[in-house]
């Protein structure tokens, strides 16, 4: 999102450069370099680039170098001569609050799906667009999930509307004209919902997302035209079209959406406090006396529990919320989804019979000791894999809610992880069909945990599907120079941060025991004793 930005200044008399930048980096806390790669290989998710372009200053075209080799980048691009002028231009977007220099435009465009992350940016892959006589990408490409809601980036009037008949590239699509003569084609839609002549105002909803036309996935193509333009030499492009990206306001939050009002449906009004039961099997009798303790709201099972686990939890809590893992054992070896299917059915028959509705289908499928480059070699076969297994579940137990499984968080380590994100994107089929999503959170200290890469990666799942109920299945800090009653205080100030975070169910410490592995992690140890953790979490005030 908008708040993970890096500032790409020149390397010759970097300092000044440096120096012309300090209001604004205050303000927003920007990151800077001089270093291309470092600015494209470094990048959060949807992060902004902002370059400063000054003549000569990188040796080349680092605009085009972005959308080639770094083509989601968002780009903010500052056209300046000198240190002095970046100083002024960045100061008059301090003082107007105005972080991208948006609001001195004369037309602006507002974010037209709720879903803030561009999928295909305007001008990349060149070799794909040149048959049909295009210099790049006409558009941008805008997530938009299969019947999701699309709507106008402006005011003005519908003066064409298309039925996709005819074997249209744009499919089923919407034609807006604007003040100015700037024009908006909103293509690859499931239906429209308004009308030739009809007058639209900025965010109104114009029609439902698909993949009609010459499109592959549910998507928004989103172009932009200013008439006039080609004639005059503004773009180099046919039929006057022009970049969008300048044009539109990049949303910084869930307000900034135009279904902002999105409810996520839960049945508890705060995110319960949760952990992980034991990492290895069935709860153990020295397991119990460590939910009590910590006032436990909700517990995390693997599906190889015995029904009497549940009947346990329920007697120190009646209220208390299980989710259940579904566990079976994938190293080196090949699992199909019916050999998954058989292995945990009778498992699922006798834990669904106790009232279990929310199992998790799987753990870190993007991991290789968990079925990556065996069971599945990336995310599109994994989505396969976990569509078929909750089909075949489905059928036996129609009330079970089940739930894309928790990542493995990181960038790629060869043979052992694929890059999170990745994956994600990859296997966003199963991530779409399930009934909610869970995410894992791994933090080594108190900075850390406040970081998007740490402790607040759900934020992320939330910006990416805002409709989705959240579970964070997995969370800990396992750096074993960090004491337990560091790593208890710690985890009662994520609990308490996560308490009001709307369409976040609950959160798993992990993990309560584990015959071995997680000597760091464990908030009882083989022996019976509990840690400090148990006690802290327990005494927290809410």
């Amino acid at each position: 999102m908008a708040e993970y930005q890096i500032i790409l200044l020149p390397k010759l008399d970097y300092y000044n450069w440096v120096s012309a930048t300090k209001e604004y980096v205050l303000r927003y806390h920007a990151n800077l370099t001089s270093e291309l790669e470092v600015a494209g290989r470094h990048m959060y998710p949807n992060q902004v680039v902002t370059l400063v372009d000054a003549p000569q200053a990188y040796g080349r075209n680092v605009a085009a170098w972005f959308r080639q080799n770094y083509p989601e980048a968002r780009l903010d691009i500052i056209e300046v001569l000198t240190p002095a002028e970046l100083e002024n231009t960045l100061s008059t977007r301090v003082s107007s609050d105005d972080r991208f220099g948006g609001s001195g435009k004369s037309f602006r465009l507002l974010w037209p799906t709720d879903y803030p992350k561009v999928n295909q940016s305007f001008g990349v892959n060149q070799h794909v667009y040149r048959r049909w006589g295009l210099p790049g990408h006409e558009g941008l490409d805008i997530r938009a999930p299969m019947r999701s809601g699309v709507y106008a980036c402006a005011s003005g009037t519908v003066y064409r509307i298309h039925d996709g008949s005819g074997s249209h590239p744009y499919g089923i699509h919407v034609r807006l004209r604007h003040q100015d003569g700037y024009r908006t084609i909103y293509a690859h839609l499931y239906r429209t919902l308004v009308a030739v002549g009809q007058h639209v105002k900025a965010w109104e909803q114009i029609g439902l997302a698909n993949s009609t036309g010459n499109s592959t996935g549910s998507h928004l193509h989103l172009t932009l035209k200013k008439e006039g333009a080609s004639a005059s030499g503004m773009t180099n492009y046919p039929s006057d079209i022009i970049d969008p990206t300048p044009f539109l306001q990049f949303p910084e939050d869930e307000t900034q959406l135009p279904g902002k009002s999105i409810v996520v449906e839960w049945e508890h009004d705060l995110c319960l406090v949760g952990v992980h039961g034991r990492a290895d099997g069935p709860l153990l009798e020295p397991d119990f006396p460590v939910i009590r303790d910590a006032r436990m709201e909700a517990v995390k099972l693997l599906s190889n529990a015995p029904p009497d686990n549940i009947k346990r939890l329920f007697k120190i809590n009646k209220d208390m919320f299980v989710l259940v893992r579904l566990f079976a054992h994938f190293r080196d070896r090949k699992v199909s989804s019916a050999d998954f299917v058989s292995w945990v059915e009778a498992d699922v028959q006798q834990l669904y019979g106790k009232g279990v509705r929310y199992f998790e289908v799987h753990n870190e499928p993007n991991l290789q000791i968990e079925g990556w480059q065996h069971s599945w070699q990336d995310g599109h076969r994994f989505a396969d894999w976990f569509l078929e297994v909750v089909e075949r579940l489905k059928s036996h137990f129609p009330e079970a809610l089940f739930g894309y499984p928790g990542l493995s968080p990181g960038h790629e380590i060869p043979g052992q992880r694929m890059d999170a994100w990745v994956f994600l994107q990859q296997s966003e089929a199963a991530a779409l069909a399930s009934d909610w999503i869970g995410c894992h959170c791994y933090w080594i200290n108190d900075t850390d945990m406040m970081r998007p890469t740490g402790g607040l990666v759900y934020e992320e799942f939330r910006r990416i599907y805002p409709e989705k109920l959240l579970f964070i299945t997995e969370f800990s800090n396992p750096f074993s120079e960090v004491s337990a009653r560091s790593k208890g205080q710690q985890y009662v100030d994520y609990y308490r941060r996560l308490r009001n975070v709307k369409g976040l169910g609950a959160a798993f410490s992990f993990v309560l025991s584990a015959s071995s592995n997680f000597p760091h992690e464990v908030w009882r140890g083989e022996d019976g004793q509990m840690s400090d953790i148990v006690q802290l979490v327990g005494n927290r005030n809410f």
